[in-house]
């Protein structure tokens, strides 16, 4: 008893001369402890009492929640014999579950809004066994007065980092929380050993398309010392090696070039140069589970640093740099160019609105100048007479050849009389009519345009060329929660649809600073999949309901006549971040 008096003193006197002096020495302080002190001393937090805030509308049936509670109630019942409170926090310390063993403790811990819904961050509480996990980035156990807050000396918590067993990101925390007289160093080794058992839970919670990815990136990273990216669905892994030789640009390039290669090859090896300069070499495997791509898996090595970039010298008009840091956009660009020069009959794929158009008439403008490029789309019913009109040698870009019924009438023989350069545009894995394939039978070269989903590095130039094309002359701009919004979205229609999203956003605000619920609804969700026109409906109207209450999904709950339970669940189902 002599001891705990002793320890108590010790801690208080402490503390007092912290409060008095922020840069105090602590002898005696466990440096944990004595770290999280300083910190807490450095953000205000109040030394008598508890102030956190309650955040209403918390995902209490989430992926996370799910997967622990099994855990979190069988840990409750293998001490049920001591009043504690068994908690779990997402990674933000905000309250998600809390089991009580008896009633008298979960009335103590209401009384210091240690409750569902409430958040015990470092930084509004203290030195706890939530927040000061999230900020150390480790288990800790908090006995008595090295709380920070007086309020919760009489108390003991012991509570472990919950990670994502792919990334390693702390998903949230469990703590276990009790008097200070019932505390064991048992009851810190219990929560590590239950947060291990939640991680567990949560790997055989993924999917068998991701673990067969995580399986192939864990044998490839074993087998050499070479730089292994692995990009699934929803999961992406590089190891520190990648990382070391590759800047975050170069490394969101190399992952939009993996997701547009992954669902087109089954072995990849390309040469790639990335925005920086650098060039490399990437060579993988796409990971399949029966008919379905879960990812792909490559070792990457540097053939040429940046700054051994060689100039090239040319008599011909000058190339311009595509404006895109996009590998696979680049190397069309490159592949077109080169096409185009010698003449060469081109076609080009890609999905519609993706910019197949917009590639070919921005490198004919480039290489030829202005004026000669020709587009004949399905129903042109003048296609032979606009060939005519064009003068000598135009581009004509028959469109989108992958929806013609046939060839226009008159067109072979305009093609070879105005001897006309020629390209197609057409979807991938498209099929074509007789009559067409026959005139596409005469084109030896092909390029392959990426989605604008594997082009998230382009996304906010390309926003900033729509708005001022949409907009000329007046200020209007993205806010960087706009713009983020943006970049969840799939984009289904591509750039087509990029540009109609920003079209209905500068009606809602025309000039400025254009907001996340100026947006139009689809590009404030990301669903999994893709959701037919009843789903679409159903998720605007959560949309609309979520703005006009202002984010209160109570409100929101109330005013669409549903359960908050089913709110939330129809939330996660559709991503919605409004």
């Amino acid at each position: 008893m002599g001891d705990v008096l002793a320890r108590r003193r010790l801690l208080t006197s402490a503390r007092a001369r912290l409060l008095d002096h922020p840069d105090a020495d602590l002898p005696g302080i466990p440096d944990q402890v004595a770290a999280s002190w300083r910190r807490s001393v450095a953000s205000g937090v109040d030394p008598t009492v508890v102030t956190n805030l309650h955040h209403p509308g918390l995902d209490v049936e989430s992926r996370l929640v799910r997967c622990a509670r099994p855990v979190v109630e069988q840990l409750a019942e293998q001490i049920g014999a001591v009043p504690v409170c068994v908690v779990l926090t997402d990674d933000r310390a905000r309250l998600l579950v809390r089991i009580d063993t008896t009633a008298a403790i979960g009335r103590a811990a209401d009384e210091n809004s240690f409750a569902q819904g409430y958040g015990y961050e470092e930084g509004a509480v203290g030195t706890n066994g939530v927040g000061t996990v999230l900020e150390a980035g480790r288990s800790v156990h908090v006995v008595g007065a090295e709380h920070f807050v007086e309020s919760l000396h009489p108390y003991a918590c012991a509570g472990a980092p919950v990670r994502d067993p792919f990334t390693g990101r702390v998903e949230g925390v469990l703590d276990v929380s009790c008097r200070a007289e019932h505390s064991s160093p048992i009851l810190h080794s219990l929560v590590v050993s239950a947060a291990t058992r939640i991680q567990d839970a949560l790997l055989q919670d993924r999917d068998r398309g991701q673990q067969a990815v995580f399986d192939l990136y864990a044998r490839v990273d074993a087998r050499a010392r070479r730089a292994v990216l692995a990009v699934g669905r929803r999961t992406v892994l590089a190891n520190t090696l990648l990382h070391t030789l590759l800047d975050p640009g170069d490394l969101a390039a190399l992952q939009d070039h993996a997701r547009f290669r992954m669902v087109r090859e089954h072995d990849v090896d390309d040469r790639l140069d990335l925005p920086s300069g650098v060039r490399v070499r990437m060579r993988g495997t796409v990971v399949t589970v029966g008919s379905s791509v879960a990812g792909l898996v490559a070792a990457v090595s540097v053939l040429r640093e940046a700054d051994g970039i060689a100039l090239p010298r040319s008599v011909e008009r000058p190339l311009p740099e595509p404006a895109s840091s996009s590998p696979a956009w680049r190397g069309a660009w490159t592949s077109a160019a080169e096409a185009l020069r010698s003449g060469a009959p081109l076609l080009v794929v890609g999905e519609s609105g993706s910019g197949r158009r917009r590639l070919l008439t921005d490198l004919d403008r480039a290489l030829h100048g202005p004026g000669h490029v020709v587009e004949i789309g399905p129903a042109s019913a003048d296609a032979a007479d606009r060939v005519r009109r064009a003068g000598p040698s135009p581009l004509v870009v028959l469109a989108d050849v992958d929806r013609w019924d046939g060839v226009p009438p008159g067109l072979n023989a305009a093609l070879h009389a105005h001897r006309a350069r020629l390209a197609a545009t057409t979807a991938g894995g498209a099929r074509h009519g007789a009559a067409v394939a026959g005139v596409l039978a005469g084109f030896r070269r092909s390029v392959t345009v990426p989605p604008l989903r594997n082009r998230s590095g382009d996304l906010p130039s390309l926003v900033t060329d729509l708005l001022a094309d949409l907009a000329p002359g007046r200020d209007a701009r993205l806010s960087a929660e706009a713009l983020r919004a943006l970049a969840r979205h799939s984009w289904p229609g591509n750039v087509r649809e990029l540009r109609d999203a920003l079209g209905a956003a500068l009606l809602h605000r025309p000039v400025g600073m254009v907001e996340v619920g100026d947006l139009p609804a689809s590009c404030q969700s990301a669903p999994r999949s893709a959701l037919r026109p009843v789903d679409q409906a159903e998720r605007d109207a959560i949309v609309l309901a979520l703005r006009e209450s202002a984010g209160n999904r109570a409100a929101a709950a109330a005013a669409l006549g549903v359960a908050r339970s089913t709110l939330y669940r129809k939330i996660a189902q559709y991503g919605i971040t409004a």
